[in-house]
């Protein structure tokens, strides 16, 4: 059989700078040719049984077996670190036998190797070598020596546990790249290449949803990522590098591409392109696979047969806090535009029992299903996130949108589906205040007014108000006027339509666009007052010990006054500590022998321009 050596030359001397840096405990362990990991080669770690099994095949690799043994014993040290249970089948012993034993229902398989692809300069296309590992014909064998079991292999022999993730490592043409001496491919090639190689891990037979391949070294703990609850297979493989001056050791970024699978019907492709290095990052599959779902396994325990299927009993979207469509009964609403204000939907859902939930999310308006993925819920109430991406990771269109999801259990049962409703806008980005504190009353220039923006994504009908606590406008600052995309700022000075000061107190900004997609608002706070008062506890028994911090819209000339009015008692004074002329700190401790009920604190300052202002606040004593 073909052997191909010079790919895994190539990370040779690359390799070796960096093992001794980070790796040195390793390289002992797995020096002399890898002799103690390959006498440990498929022997498991003790872990609690219900660990997630993994499995670390590493092949001969030629002149870089050594290196990739190291490789392979980090990736079974991380494993084992983060709970799962480890088999090793460590080069000499890696033979296809061992390798079948090993994998046996393993969540996770790492193989570091030889890869032998297609298309390649090796015609003809066959999958009895290509698109598989590079293994040891017999124990014992030479690292020189490497025999290929392919794509047809992996589908006859292979079984995994279901839904398990696959590292292929070092693998020539398995992420897209060919050998270190061929051209860059195409992204045609690439892709072509990358579905080959997962196409026979991702057969249902097999047993595998993602396939992960990586050509160069990544400073990535892919094993704790896949610990992690919560994340998808494209959020791992979206993991940064630890260390990032290492050329696409984690997520390059620059110029992902998406592609449908042609070899495994309903499977996606994300490729990780790097300028210098080509194609060497991919995943295959099931790309919104959540760890969670990763993690459930199906029982093992002998009890009967479980025969009924899982129910949704309550499904529905969180209204975010700020933000909220038109009408009484509208669905609730997010903005997904990376402004970091509502970007996601929180979709909270009572399951019966422990089961897989398949979101799909429809555009209402189009009929087209614009993503889909699995969770796993342990029963009960939970809640998913959405974060507004379609499968190609866009932002999906404004609009209304349908969210179905069912459910289905260990035993394969599938529940009924419920459905809920959600609105998308992204017109109104980024609103804010500058400041969003300030104190116009005494009528200086020090704190006057406040700058109110927001951004326009695209052109909008728009209405501006500042509303009280209430919800009473006090103040219209823009109403129903048409802008233009781009920046929009006003300026408040504090007052009433009527042209009065507004009292102390804090007040919302209530900025509403109206597009196409329909109407919506966004509401954010603005404090008009000379202090602002923030502590960790507003009440508590006498004794209670608080530490408060003061801030003052304006600059203070010096240091405040600060009298606790407690009742039954005599004033007495806290005393602040200034760290700068805006910004102090006093403690409290709250004197026994009084009357519980409410202690006024009084604050009292002087600004640079001599202008004297106080405020009061209120800590309940119990």
């Amino acid at each position: 059989m073909h052997s191909i050596a010079t790919p895994s030359a190539r990370h040779v001397a690359t390799r070796s700078l960096v093992l001794i840096v980070g790796l040195i405990a390793a390289l002992i362990i797995t020096s002399a040719a890898g002799l103690t990991a390959a006498a440990r080669a498929s022997e498991p770690n003790p872990q609690p049984a219900d660990a997630p099994k993994a499995a670390i095949i590493v092949g001969p690799t030629h002149g870089s077996t050594a290196d990739f043994l190291v490789e392979g014993e980090l990736f079974a040290t991380q494993a084992e670190a983060a709970g799962m249970d480890v088999v090793r089948v460590f080069h000499p012993r890696a033979t296809w036998k061992n390798v079948k034993d090993a994998a046996r229902d393993a969540n996770l398989v790492v193989y570091l190797g030889h890869g032998n692809g297609w298309p390649s300069p090796y015609a003809p296309f066959q999958e009895n070598t290509k698109n598989g590992f590079g293994l040891n014909a017999v124990e014992g064998g030479s690292s020189s020596s490497v025999t290929y079991y392919g794509g047809n292999w992996v589908r006859d022999g292979l079984r995994l546990a279901p839904g398990a993730v696959v590292i292929l490592y070092g693998a020539c043409y398995a992420a897209g790249i060919g050998e270190a001496h061929l051209p860059v491919p195409s992204r045609t090639v690439a892709i072509e290449r990358v579905d080959n190689f997962a196409s026979g891990f991702l057969d249902a037979e097999v047993g595998a949803a993602a396939v992960f391949a990586f050509w160069t070294k990544q400073w990535v703990d892919f094993a704790a990522e896949l610990m992690t609850p919560g994340q998808t297979m494209e959020d791992i493989i979206r993991t940064p590098s630890a260390l990032p001056g290492w050329t696409a050791s984690g997520w390059v970024g620059t110029n992902p591409t998406y592609a449908d699978s042609v070899r495994t019907p309903g499977a996606r492709m994300l490729l990780d392109h790097h300028v210098t290095k080509s194609y060497s990052r991919a995943v295959s599959g099931n790309l919104d696979m959540t760890t969670d779902a990763w993690l459930a396994e199906e029982p093992s325990d002998g009890s009967p047969a479980d025969e009924v299927a899982p129910e949704i009993t309550d499904l529905a979207g969180v209204p975010a806090a700020d933000t909220f469509a038109a009408g009484e009964d509208a669905p609730p609403a997010f903005t997904p535009n990376g402004d970091g204000l509502s970007d996601t939907l929180s979709v909270a859902h009572t399951v019966s029992e422990p089961a897989h939930l398949d979101f799909a999310m429809r555009n209402l308006k189009t009929g087209d299903v614009v993503r889909s993925f699995t969770v796993w819920t342990e029963g009960g109430a939970g809640s998913t996130t959405w974060n507004g991406r379609d499968s190609n990771g866009t932002v999906v269109p404004d609009g209304r949108y349908v969210l179905a999801v069912t459910p289905t259990d260990r035993a394969g049962n599938v529940g009924e589906t419920r459905t809920t409703r959600a609105r998308v806008f992204t017109a109104l980005a980024s609103p804010g205040a500058a400041p969003a504190f300030f104190f116009a009353r005494d009528d200086d220039d020090l704190a006057a007014s406040s700058t109110l923006g927001v951004t326009l994504t695209k052109a909008a009908t728009l209405d501006w108000r500042i509303v009280n606590a209430a919800g009473s406008t006090v103040r219209t600052m823009v109403d129903a006027e048409t802008r233009e995309s781009g920046l929009v700022e006003i300026v408040w000075d504090g007052r009433d339509d009527d042209g009065t000061h507004v009292p102390n107190a804090v007040y919302w900004q209530l900025v509403t666009a109206t597009t196409e997609a329909g109407t919506y608002s966004h509401k954010l706070a603005v404090r008009v007052m000379p202090f602002k008062l923030t502590a960790p506890r507003w009440s508590g028994p006498a004794g209670t010990t608080v530490t408060f911090t003061m801030k003052s819209a304006e600059h203070l000339s010096g240091w405040p006054v600060v009298t606790v009015m407690q009742p039954g008692l005599a004033n007495y004074k806290a005393y602040p500590i200034r760290w700068s002329t805006k910004k102090f700190k006093f403690t409290v401790a709250f004197k026994s022998g009084g009357q519980p009920g409410p202690v006024t604190i009084k604050l009292l300052g002087t600004d640079i321009g001599g202008g004297k202002q106080n405020q009061k606040y209120l800590f309940d004593l119990q």
